[in-house]
Parts: structure tokens; sequence; C-alpha cells
């Protein structure tokens, strides 16, 4: 991320105080990119009386700048406009960590630290923003609860110029729930993403069921005192783990299921469908609070990850996409 001072702000001394938290603010750590205008500030007072050290990150900006071109992704100037934010707005905005919104923040979180842990060129920024405390996981608190939890974020900001949901600095990730491809979308998911689009906050909704299906084989293969159940798992082709219910099994009959079901499943031995419709995995204390955490074990490498996703139609470079869609917004 790349902010611009407008040279506006440099012609009143008054804004020194402000400019000197938003320039520690930016520079501490490298946390943001931020340009001025030396050619057209260098002669303000205010510019004369700002540390040396801020004036040599200033200038090595400026440079930067010049010879690269960088994009601008933010705008402050001493007037706020649907396009900039004024002193006030850009200490409110830019103070506040980033957050990824997860349906279940302490479960959920297993599978992004292991995407961010073995994917680590296209994991570097979000890594460093989070050792540094400027980017969180946020609970949803379930599908049906993201926009409570969006609303509420909002709400801090209401006393500010823009419409409140201009200041959120957030990103939402959801499971899709889907039994098999091209499974309708439910009508709360529906009613979730129009919302995020009306508020501009950019979303990804998974491919696969559920985090837990793109868990590799070699991590599933771990789980001790459930051999038969996985072992069948595993007889599985790909796209079938891709909707299997990992925590349930085969709750109904197959020839009770939709066709789409029961054609997805259709190659699925008897044997192997008795096991997986009569057995569960058994991981105590809970199958939900102990099953992500196999994204941490030592069998999860990013070969392991990509193969889980090769297959997929929409998007075999899924993984890479989530963390490229995150790492933009940072």
């Amino acid at each position: 991320m790349v902010i611009e001072i407008k040279s506006d702000i440099f012609t009143d001394i008054g804004n020194l105080k402000d400019v000197n938290y938003l320039i520690g603010l930016f520079s501490n750590n490298r946390r943001y990119g931020y340009f001025c205008d030396i050619s057209v500030i260098e002669g303000a007072e205010l510019y004369k009386s700002l540390l040396d050290i801020d004036k040599l990150i200033i200038e090595e900006y400026f440079n930067k700048h010049i010879s690269e071109s960088t994009k601008m992704d933010f705008r402050i100037e001493c007037n706020s406009s649907p396009t900039t934010f004024n002193l006030e707005e850009a200490k409110r905005y830019f103070i506040q960590p980033f957050i990824i919104i997860l349906e279940n923040r302490l479960n959920d979180s297993y599978f992004l630290n292991a995407l961010i842990a073995n994917f680590k060129k296209r994991g570097k920024t979000i890594k460093r923003h989070l050792d540094n405390g400027w980017l969180d996981y946020g609970n949803g608190g379930g599908l049906d609860n993201i926009t409570n939890e969006v609303n509420a974020m909002m709400r801090p900001f209401e006393n500010l110029p823009k419409e409140n949901y201009k200041y959120l600095r957030c990103f939402v990730l959801v499971d899709s729930d889907k039994k098999f491809p091209n499974d309708t979308t439910k009508q709360n998911r529906e009613n979730l993403f129009e919302f995020l689009n009306s508020v501009g906050i950019p979303y990804h909704e998974l491919e696969k069921r559920e985090m837990e299906n793109y868990l590799p084989d070699e991590a599933i293969e771990t789980i001790e005192n459930n051999n038969d159940f996985i072992q069948a798992f595993l007889r599985l082709n790909d796209l079938q783990k891709d909707y299997f219910d990992l925590k349930e099994g085969f709750t109904e009959n197959l020839n009770s299921s939709s066709e789409k079901v029961q054609a997805l499943y259709a190659d699925v031995s008897e044997e192997d469908y008795k096991v997986l419709r009569s057995n569960k995995i058994q991981l105590p204390p809970s199958f939900k609070s102990e099953f992500p955490k196999l994204f941490s074990h030592q069998k999860i490498t990013q070969e392991a990850l990509k193969n889980r996703v090769s297959h997929q139609a929409n998007d075999p470079n899924e993984l890479e996409t989530i963390l490229d869609k995150i790492s933009q917004l940072l």
C-alpha cells in the first residue's frame, strides 16, 4: 500500500502534530509506503520541522516513486472528498488493523495460517502484518452472523464525513457448504454476498464444501484410531473428497439423496459407503476443535496443498488466489 500526503497538508504548521503521528504510524517497521512531493513541500515550515529521519524516509519514497511510478492507493488532503481522506479520517482509517472475518476465528485460522506458512513468497506480506499486529482474524460467528459483525464494526465510524462502511478494512472468507459441484446457493448466502457488495467489502467463497475439505491426504493419513473410516475416505476420488462431509459422513441412504449427490458418489463401493455412513471420525474432545489443527501438521507442504486443489474446475490455483486477494488489500 502506498499513501500520498498531498502538499496542501504542509501549508499549515498547525497540522504538524497530525503529520508527525501519521508519518510515525506509516514508518513503524515500514508498515505503509507513502509519498510526499518534496519539490513542492521542501520550503514549507511544517516540512522543515519534521525529524531528520522522517525527511530521509520521505526522500527515499519520493525517489522510489519517481523511478517506479508507484500507484497511489490512498490520498490524504486538508479537506475530505469522495476519493480522499482528511487528517482525522486518515488517523482513524490507518491505525486500525486489517481484519479477515472467518466463520469461526479459532478453528478456521489454522487453514489460513497453513497457506501463509507454506506459500512463503505469496504469504510474506500477510505474515509481516500478522507478526506486527496490523492484521487479525475476526470471528463472524457463523455465516448468518457475519452481517451483524460487519455492522458492529462500522458503528464507531458513524460521526466521520463519509458513509461508515468506507472506513472498514476487512476481508471475508467463508465455506461454500456445497454438497456437489454447481450446488445452488442458499438464500442466506445470497443475502450475505449482496450485503457485502453493497458496502464494498471483498470476500471469497471457497470452492470446496468447507475448509476441512482442503486438508491433504498426507495429513488425513496421520489420524489415529479411525483406520476404517480414513481408508474408505482416501479411496474417494478428488471431487468426492471436495464435497464429502468429513464431520458427519454420509447422513442418509444414497438412494434417498438428490440425483446430483447420487451421481457424485455413484462409484463408491457398497462396503466403503457403509463405513462412511455408519461411522464418524473420532477426535476427542471434538472433531470441530481438533480436526483443523491438522493443518499445522508437519505433513502439510505447499506441494500437498496445491495437489489438493489442482483438479478444481473453477480455480486450480485457488489457494494462491486467496493469498493474493488479501495481500493486495494490505
